[in-house]
C-alpha cells in the first residue's frame, strides 16, 4: 500500500465522514450514520479505517463486532477512486491481525452473490464458502454467500 496511507483505528468523530463514503459505496442499501454509531456502541466492535494523507480524508473503512473467540466482518469499503490499488487486502489483513491479537480465531461475513470483486478479495484472503442466505439483501433482493476465514 502507498506510504500516502495510513491505517488509523477509527472513531465517533469518523463516523460522519465514514457514512458520507458509505453511500458512495453502497449506494444501493448504505449504512446511516446512526447504524455506524449503534454499532460503535457495541461491546466488541472496532472500526478501521485508511486515511489519505494528501486528501486528508478516510478513503476505506471496516467494521468488525467480535465475541469471545468468534468475530464478524460487519463492513468493510474502499472508495472507488482508489480501488484495485491492493488497498481493501491491506485493510482486511489488518482488521484480521487485530482481531487474532483480540483472540478471535474464526471471522465470518455476508457478501452480496453478485459481488464477484469482494468474493475475490476474501478467497485471496483464506474466506472459504460455507453457506447462502436466501434473499439476505433486500435493494434488490439477493443473496448472501456467508464465508468464514480462521485466524490465530
Amino acid at each position: 500500500m502507498d506510504s500516502r496511507f495510513e491505517i488509523r483505528e477509527g472513531s465517533v468523530s469518523d463516523l460522519p465522514e465514514i457514512a458520507v463514503l458509505e453511500a458512495i459505496c453502497f449506494e444501493l442499501d448504505p449504512w446511516s450514520l446512526s447504524s455506524f454509531e449503534e454499532a460503535m456502541n457495541v461491546g466488541g466492535c472496532k472500526i478501521y479505517t485508511v486515511f489519505d494523507m494528501q486528501l486528508s480524508k478516510i478513503i476505506g473503512y471496516s467494521v468488525i463486532i467480535s465475541v469471545c473467540d468468534q468475530a464478524d466482518l460487519a463492513n468493510i469499503a474502499v472508495s472507488p477512486s482508489v480501488r484495485k490499488m491492493g488497498i481493501g487486502a491491506c485493510l482486511l489483513g489488518h482488521t484480521l491481525e487485530k482481531a487474532a491479537c483480540d483472540g478471535v480465531s474464526e471471522v465470518f461475513l455476508e457478501v452480496r452473490a453478485s459481488n464477484a470483486a469482494a468474493i475475490a478479495l476474501y478467497e485471496k484472503m483464506n474466506f472459504i464458502k460455507i453457506g447462502t442466505r436466501k434473499n439476505y439483501y433486500r435493494h434488490p433482493k439477493e443473496d448472501a454467500i456467508i464465508m468464514v476465514c480462521k485466524i490465530g
